[in-house]
């Protein structure tokens, strides 16, 4: 009866780590997917911001429409 108790006890204890084990896979995952939609986000601004400045700003940075219009051109997930 020891043995069967004890057996239980480990099986629970197997368990228990397997699910926090995969909390913790689920959590890094979303902190992932997290950090991949802000960047996506920060993309998306960013080039927003850069299609309104004028060509006098342009000059001051050192980009041309033509590079403007390149990079804003491109899709959210494109660097």
């Amino acid at each position: 009866m020891t043995t069967v108790r004890l057996h239980r006890f480990v099986e629970a204890n197997d368990i228990s780590a397997a699910v926090y084990g995969m909390v913790q896979r689920i959590e890094a995952a979303a902190k992932e997917v997290r950090g991949t939609l802000s960047t996506w986000a920060s993309r998306v601004e960013e080039r927003r911001q850069l299609g309104l400045l004028n060509d006098h700003l342009l000059k001051d940075i050192g980009v041309t429409r033509a590079e403007v219009s390149v990079e804003i051109d491109k899709y959210f997930w494109q660097r």
